[in-house]
C-alpha cells in the first residue's frame, strides 16, 4: 500500500481589506494588510477581511479550509470557509484569495486563523482584537 502525499507547504497567508486578482496578468494585489481590529464596543462586526494564501507541494486535489478561532478556553471556531485546489504540478504554486463578510468578534482578544489542507494543520495568523477606548486611556 503506498503511501498517501506530503501535505502541501504554505508559502504564505496576508490577512488584508480586499485582494484584487489582475484579469490581463492574473497577478495578485494585497490591498491594506493588518494584524489587529480595534472596536469601540463588544460585540463587534467586522464588515469585511480577505485573506491570501499561497501553498506548494500539492499532489492532485487538496481540500483546504479556512477557519477563524477564538484563542480563548475553550476554543470556538467564528468562520470555516473551504475550497478545493487542484494541482496538476507539485512545483505549481496556488494562489487562492478568500473574501470574510461579517464576522462578529464577541470580546477583545487574540483570535486565530488557521489554514488545513484535509485534517493536517499548515500555518495560522494571530488577529489581534482589543477595545480602542482602552488604547486611550
Amino acid at each position: 500500500m503506498a503511501n498517501p502525499p506530503a501535505p502541501p507547504v504554505a508559502l504564505a497567508m496576508v490577512i488584508c481589506d480586499a485582494v484584487w486578482r489582475d484579469p490581463a496578468t492574473g497577478k495578485y494585489f494585497i490591498l491594506g494588510c493588518f494584524s489587529a481590529i480595534g472596536a469601540k464596543a463588544f460585540p463587534t462586526t467586522h464588515p469585511s477581511l480577505a485573506v491570501y494564501v499561497a501553498i506548494t507541494e500539492g499532489y492532485g486535489k487538496v481540500p483546504l479550509s479556512l477557519k477563524l478561532v477564538d484563542a480563548q478556553t475553550p476554543p470556538a471556531v467564528l468562520h470555516d470557509s473551504s475550497i478545493e485546489v487542484e494541482f496538476s504540478d507539485p512545483r505549481a504554486i496556488a494562489e487562492i484569495a478568500v473574501h470574510v463578510q461579517n464576522l462578529t468578534f464577541q470580546a477583545p482578544g487574540d483570535y486565530r486563523l488557521q489554514l488545513h489542507a484535509g485534517e493536517t494543520f499548515l500555518m495560522e495568523r494571530r488577529i489581534s482584537v482589543h477595545d480602542v477606548r482602552q488604547a486611550r486611556g
